[in-house]
This record gives structure tokens, sequence and C-alpha cells, in this order.
């Protein structure tokens, strides 16, 4: 699996991604980047507002489950092996991968408001596979299907794993926690969540995510202030290995550009998900005007990684020993390298309540292919997706590290493929309503 995921996710494929979304910016006119006062002005207003109907959520409720759903593992123990794989370059990379993909997240969530059902019932609301099956269901009408298929899979198996397993490995090398016991408290708090639905999994992640969020940045600008001469010495790392290779000393180029390209991107994407179609899935499951939902859904990958993944990358470029460590590990001795035992605390619970977050948001995406693939029975899926959080810290981390970097190109591949041709056609229309995002309520 570690060979297969190595040649999927080489540098073409990573410069491809980029090629892509700048298509996709150029195309919409950088306007997931432009109009930032815009969705903070929708924010304000929309905030005090409330949605009622069943499968429906605010905004500003949506935005911040989006954030729960981002803000994960990625942000920790992925930048970590990004950077010790890619050198400190691959932070630019990262970078790039979120500005780009912006654009992703803003035309997805504009495509399945704008040409998806009303009806909320309707297997198809507030889904990627409303705008393809609508587009490109008569030319490929196995295309829905087959990407309902791969975000189920990714939510129940690699992206539900992956959080489980990390969160496992990190209390068992810091704390001595065994497998066993970190899987029955995953399972309990999961199932607790998930088995009320929507309205349950929104309201716990909306809640927990920006309190999480913040405590990680304060800690990490806390160390960042501390050493500021190593801060900007990391800064500047960034850029001159993004564009050149990096020495790991004896003038021996230890880190090329593409290396940092193709673990930067790879692992870019596994943090904000942009392009592989999960956009709809909460910022469009309301009827509100399709513009404000898009740029929403933009601001997510750009909070994701140009402030939270920036936080631990600068952080662990500064006081971190990055060619020697790895992953979520890596990360750790970071913090508490600045912070001492309160900063290894700080990380611990950062990273179980994202993990926790990123989980219970996959089960609802995950859930939604269920049911648009002919799935009925929702309380046995969720006790189900409950039981693989379970399995998550027993299984290796190698392989399902590489089985998610394999399905996630294969769902970038059946959303970016069609949603460019939707994009391309659909320019005209799109535009209108994104330079005029007026809510309809």
């Amino acid at each position: 699996m570690d060979t297969i995921a190595a040649w999927i996710w080489n540098p073409l494929l990573s410069l491809i991604y980029i090629e892509v979304g700048l298509v996709f910016l150029i195309l919409t006119r950088g306007l997931s980047l432009r109009l930032p006062l815009t969705v903070f002005k929708q924010l304000r207003r929309i905030g005090k507002q409330s949605k009622t109907k069943d499968n429906h959520i605010s905004h500003l409720k949506a935005f911040s489950a989006g954030l729960a759903a981002s803000v994960g593992v990625g942000n920790l123990a992925g930048v970590g092996t990004a950077i010790h794989l890619g050198g400190p370059g691959a932070m630019f990379w990262l970078w790039v991968s979120a500005i780009v993909g912006s654009s992703f997240q803003m035309c997805s969530a504009y495509l399945a408001v704008r040409h998806g059902p009303e009806d909320v019932n309707s297997p198809l609301f507030a889904t990627p596979m409303s705008y393809i099956v609508k587009f490109t269901g008569r030319s490929w009408p196995k295309l829905a299907p087959l990407l309902a298929g791969m975000i189920l899979f990714h939510g129940m198996v690699s992206a539900n794993l992956i959080q489980a397993n990390s969160v496992s490995r990190a209390l068992a090398n810091h704390m001595g926690a065994s497998d066993l016991v970190v899987a029955i408290a995953l399972f309990i708090v999961v199932a607790g969540a998930i088995v009320g639905g929507l309205k349950s999994i929104v309201h716990v992640s909306a809640f927990l995510a920006p309190w999480m969020i913040l405590l990680f940045v304060a800690s990490g600008l806390l160390i960042l202030i501390q050493n500021p001469l190593a801060a900007s010495q990391s800064l500047q790392q960034i850029f001159l290995s993004a564009f050149h290779p990096y020495s790991i000393g004896g003038g021996v180029a230890g880190y090329t550009v593409m290396m940092a390209m193709q673990f930067g991107v790879s692992r870019g994407v596994f943090s904000h998900f942009s392009g592989m179609g999960t956009a709809p899935f909460l910022q469009s499951a309301n009827d509100d005007h399709p513009a404000v939902g898009a740029y929403m859904a933009a601001l997510v990958p750009l909070v994701d990684s140009l402030v939270v993944c920036s936080i631990s990358g600068l952080v662990i470029l500064s006081v971190g020993d990055w060619q020697q460590f790895t992953g979520a590990y890596l990360t750790a001795v970071a913090f508490q390298t600045g912070l001492g035992d309160l900063g290894r605390i700080v990380l611990f619970i950062c990273l179980g309540v994202f993990a926790y977050t990123t989980i219970i948001s996959w089960a609802h995406f995950s859930e939604r292919c269920f049911q648009y693939l002919g799935g009925t029975n929702l309380i046995a899926f969720r006790w189900f997706f409950s039981g693989i959080t379970f399995c998550g810290p027993f299984m290796s981390v190698s392989f399902i590290w590489s089985l998610a970097d394999v399905v996630i190109s294969l769902m970038l591949l059946f959303h970016l493929l069609p949603m460019t041709y939707i994009v391309v056609k659909t320019s005209p229309e799109l535009l209108k309503d994104l330079l005029n995002p007026t809510s309809n309520q």
C-alpha cells in the first residue's frame, strides 16, 4: 500500500492539483480570496438567525462544523510528516494547496445549493452528487455512485481510523494509555454524538472546535513569541526551501523542491479536504442564497491551513527536531520543548478534541453517501461507524495513512474532473451569483 500511495501522490499529481486550482481561481476571478469582508459580514448577520427545518443548519454553525471537520490529526501529525519527509519547503506548498483549494470549496458549496434539490428528504440534498447527477448523469451515470462510494469508504475507514489511531499512539507514547482504554473511550463519545444525527453532530463540533483552535493557536504563538529569532529563521527556511533544495549538512541536498511540493500538497489536502466534495454536506444544508455558503466554505481551508497548520509548522521548525521525529510525536515533542509539560498537555487535549470532531463530522458525510447509495437503517449505520472507530487504535499506522492517500486521490479524480466541466459550463451564472451574495431571507 505504501508503494501504491507513493506512486499515486508523486510530484506530478501535486502539480496537477495546483494547476487545476489556479484554473478555478482564474475562472472565478479569485473571489474565494477577494471577498473576506463580505464573508465576515454574512457571518455576523446570519449568526443571529437559526434554522429549524430538519437537515437545515445555519451558516455560522456550518462554518464552525466545517472547521471541526477539517482541523484534525492532519493539522498536527500531517504537518509533522510533511516537514519530516519534504523539508521546511513543504509548508509553502501546503499553503498553496489551501489557497487554490478555497476555490474548489467555494464552487462545490455553490453548485450544491444552486443546482441541488430543495427537498431535505432527497438523498441528493446537500451533497456533491447533486450537481454531478444533473450535469453528467447521462454521460457518466456511474460517476456519482463512485464518488459517493469513495467518500463513504474514506469516512468510515481511512479518515475514521487515522484520527482514532493517532490519538491512541500519542497517548500510548507519552502517557502509557492502553489501546483498549482509548478504543472504549472513543467508541462511547463518538456514538454519543452521532446517534443523535446531524443536529447533535453540529452542536457538539461547533461548540468544541472554536475553543480548541483558539487554545492551540494561543499556545503556539506563545512558543513563537518566546523564540522570535528561531521563528523568523523558520519562516525564511520555508520560502527558501520551497524553490531550492534544502541541505541536511555537508552540502548534501536532502530535500528537493519536488519532495517539498509532493508532501506539502498531499498532507495539505488531507487536512483541508479541498476538492474532495465535502463542502456541500454542511454549507449547502440550507435554502439561503448559494453565494453565502460558498464563501464560508472557502474560508475553511484558509483558516485550517494558513492559521492552524502554520502554527504547527512554525513551532516544529523553531523548536522541534523535525529531521529525527515525525507525525504527531514530532509535534508533541516541539510543544513540550516550547512550553514544558503544559505544552504536552495542551497538545494532547487539542489532538483528542480535533480527532473527535473530525470523526463525528465524517460520520455525517459518510451517512449521507450511505443514504444516496440506498441505505435506510441509519441507526445501525451509526453504531457500525462507531464500531470502526473502536478498531482504530489497533491498526497499523503506515497502512492506514497510505490507504488514505490512495482513497483521497480517487476522490479528487471522481469529483474534480466533473466539477471542472460544470464550472466551465456554468461560469457566467456562477460569477453573477458570487458577485451578488445577497440573502434570500
